[in-house]
Protein backbone atom coordinates (compact mmCIF):
# COMPACT_ATOMS: atom_id res chain seq x y z
CA UNK A 1 0.00 0.00 0.00
CA UNK A 2 1.37 3.08 -1.07
CA UNK A 3 0.92 6.46 1.44
CA UNK A 4 2.73 8.64 -0.61
CA UNK A 5 -0.24 10.74 -1.66
CA UNK A 6 -1.50 10.74 1.76
CA UNK A 7 1.98 12.27 3.28
CA UNK A 8 1.75 14.73 0.01
CA UNK A 9 -1.56 16.20 1.53
CA UNK A 10 -0.07 16.31 5.18
CA UNK A 11 2.50 18.52 3.67
CA UNK A 12 -0.42 20.32 1.52
CA UNK A 13 -2.21 21.18 4.74
CA UNK A 14 0.81 21.88 6.78
CA UNK A 15 2.37 24.29 4.15
CA UNK A 16 -1.16 26.45 3.88
CA UNK A 17 -1.40 26.23 7.97
CA UNK A 18 1.65 27.90 7.99
CA UNK A 19 1.29 30.41 5.72
CA UNK A 20 -1.59 31.09 7.37
CA UNK A 21 -0.81 31.00 10.74
CA UNK A 22 2.22 33.21 9.61
CA UNK A 23 -0.67 35.60 8.50
CA UNK A 24 -1.98 35.88 11.54
CA UNK A 25 1.36 36.45 13.61
CA UNK A 26 2.14 39.46 10.90
CA UNK A 27 -1.25 40.57 11.78
CA UNK A 28 -0.89 40.35 15.85
CA UNK A 29 2.29 42.42 15.47
CA UNK A 30 0.45 45.25 14.20
CA UNK A 31 -2.31 44.77 16.74
CA UNK A 32 0.12 44.51 19.68
CA UNK A 33 -0.76 41.34 20.70
CA UNK A 34 2.74 40.17 21.13
CA UNK A 35 1.44 36.58 23.33
CA UNK A 36 -1.21 35.97 20.79
CA UNK A 37 2.08 36.19 18.30
CA UNK A 38 3.88 34.29 20.43
CA UNK A 39 1.80 31.32 20.99
CA UNK A 40 0.80 31.55 16.97
CA UNK A 41 4.87 31.24 16.94
CA UNK A 42 4.64 27.76 19.06
CA UNK A 43 1.85 26.45 16.55
CA UNK A 44 4.38 26.66 13.85
CA UNK A 45 7.35 25.44 15.36
CA UNK A 46 5.37 21.83 15.93
CA UNK A 47 4.96 21.73 12.41
CA UNK A 48 8.44 20.82 12.07
CA UNK A 49 8.18 17.38 14.11
CA UNK A 50 5.86 16.22 11.16
CA UNK A 51 7.71 17.75 8.06
CA UNK A 52 10.32 15.77 9.93
CA UNK A 53 8.71 12.95 9.63
CA UNK A 54 7.42 12.62 6.46
CA UNK A 55 10.57 13.86 5.00
CA UNK A 56 12.18 10.90 6.30
CA UNK A 57 9.12 8.86 5.38
CA UNK A 58 9.87 9.80 1.48
CA UNK A 59 13.49 9.04 1.72
CA UNK A 60 12.98 5.27 3.19
CA UNK A 61 10.56 5.29 -0.01
CA UNK A 62 13.17 5.73 -2.09
CA UNK A 63 10.74 8.56 -3.37
CA UNK A 64 12.86 11.34 -5.42
CA UNK A 65 15.01 13.63 -3.85
CA UNK A 66 12.72 16.63 -3.81
CA UNK A 67 10.02 14.71 -1.62
CA UNK A 68 12.61 14.98 1.47
CA UNK A 69 14.69 17.75 0.67
CA UNK A 70 11.78 20.38 0.15
CA UNK A 71 10.28 19.51 3.93
CA UNK A 72 13.46 19.61 5.38
CA UNK A 73 13.82 23.28 4.22
CA UNK A 74 10.82 24.11 6.02
CA UNK A 75 12.12 22.21 8.97
CA UNK A 76 15.27 24.07 8.72
CA UNK A 77 13.92 27.25 8.77
CA UNK A 78 11.45 26.47 11.66
CA UNK A 79 14.85 25.18 13.56
CA UNK A 80 16.42 28.49 12.69
CA UNK A 81 12.83 30.23 14.44
CA UNK A 82 13.05 28.22 17.12
CA UNK A 83 17.08 28.98 18.10
CA UNK A 84 16.80 32.96 17.13
CA UNK A 85 13.05 34.06 18.47
CA UNK A 86 12.43 31.34 21.37
CA UNK A 87 15.91 29.97 23.21
CA UNK A 88 18.35 32.64 22.64
CA UNK A 89 15.78 35.36 22.37
CA UNK A 90 17.95 37.44 20.05
CA UNK A 91 16.79 40.64 18.33
CA UNK A 92 17.81 39.46 15.25
CA UNK A 93 15.59 41.52 12.99
CA UNK A 94 17.51 44.70 13.66
CA UNK A 95 20.94 43.61 12.45
CA UNK A 96 22.82 41.86 9.50
CA UNK A 97 21.11 38.87 10.41
CA UNK A 98 17.77 39.57 9.15
CA UNK A 99 19.05 39.40 5.54
CA UNK A 100 20.04 35.28 6.04
CA UNK A 101 17.04 34.76 7.98
CA UNK A 102 14.83 36.10 5.24
CA UNK A 103 16.36 33.99 2.60
CA UNK A 104 15.94 31.16 4.95
CA UNK A 105 12.43 31.80 5.73
CA UNK A 106 10.95 32.61 1.80
CA UNK A 107 13.39 29.43 0.36
CA UNK A 108 11.32 26.92 3.08
CA UNK A 109 8.03 29.38 1.90
CA UNK A 110 9.16 28.48 -1.84
CA UNK A 111 9.84 24.75 -0.67
CA UNK A 112 6.29 24.29 0.32
CA UNK A 113 4.83 25.52 -2.59
CA UNK A 114 6.84 23.75 -4.86
CA UNK A 115 5.69 20.72 -2.80
CA UNK A 116 2.36 21.24 -3.41
CA UNK A 117 2.61 21.73 -6.60
CA UNK A 118 4.15 18.41 -6.61
CA UNK A 119 1.35 16.82 -4.74
CA UNK A 120 -1.13 18.43 -7.68
CA UNK A 121 -2.09 21.38 -9.49
CA UNK A 122 -4.93 22.69 -7.51
CA UNK A 123 -2.56 21.77 -4.13
CA UNK A 124 -0.36 24.32 -5.77
CA UNK A 125 -2.52 27.09 -6.52
CA UNK A 126 -4.33 26.58 -2.94
CA UNK A 127 -1.02 26.75 -1.23
CA UNK A 128 0.18 29.89 -3.44
CA UNK A 129 -3.20 31.93 -2.97
CA UNK A 130 -2.16 31.28 1.14
CA UNK A 131 1.17 32.28 0.41
CA UNK A 132 0.47 35.80 -1.32
CA UNK A 133 -2.29 36.33 1.75
CA UNK A 134 0.83 35.68 4.06
CA UNK A 135 2.67 38.01 2.03
CA UNK A 136 -0.26 40.92 2.03
CA UNK A 137 -0.45 40.38 5.58
CA UNK A 138 3.72 40.61 6.06
CA UNK A 139 3.28 43.70 3.30
CA UNK A 140 1.35 45.15 6.15
CA UNK A 141 2.96 44.58 8.86
CA UNK A 142 6.11 46.24 7.82
CA UNK A 143 4.36 49.10 6.50
CA UNK A 144 2.87 49.87 10.23
CA UNK A 145 5.85 48.41 12.37
CA UNK A 146 8.79 47.77 10.30
CA UNK A 147 9.95 44.30 11.09
CA UNK A 148 8.94 44.20 14.24
CA UNK A 149 10.40 43.03 17.94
Amino acid sequence: MDISPKLDLVVVVIANLLNLILSLIFLNRVFGRAEWEQWLGYGTLIMAFPLALIAIANLAARRSWVFWILPLMMVLFLVVEFVLDYWLKFNFRQTAWLGPYLLVYYLALFAMIGYSFLAGRPYGFITLVTYFINLAATFFSYARVGHGA
